[in-house]
């Protein structure tokens, strides 16, 4: 009975609902000025051979260790620069649901 419903739900998630809360995360990415330590689709701020470039993201890191990262760096790049996140849960999950969308 697990398997049947295990497959019924992964026919039922759209590409829409893959990457909930995407579109949330950019405004987050933007309104927080990530930007300004980061670099994407060529724009950068001051900083950004600091924080680096987030094109392909995406495809280079899963939702997991993006959260995990984004809670707690330096847990996961002992040499990491960027502070811990102060963000809300629920706008961590959007921010990690935007930048998985940077392939």
């Amino acid at each position: 009975m697990s398997s049947c419903l295990a497959l019924a739900l992964m026919l039922s998630v759209t590409p829409e609902a893959a990457f909930a809360g995407a579109k949330e995360g950019e405004k987050v990415f933007e309104d927080n000025k990530c930007i300004a330590c980061h670099s994407l689709n060529g724009k950068s701020g001051k900083l950004a051979k600091k924080g680096g470039p987030l094109d392909g993201v995406g495809k280079k890191r899963d939702a997991t260790w993006l959260k995990k990262y984004l809670q707690d760096p330096p847990s996961m790049i002992p040499n990491a620069e960027m502070e811990k996140s102060d963000l809300s849960p629920e706008d961590l999950d959007n921010v990690v649901a935007y930048l998985t969308t940077l392939k």
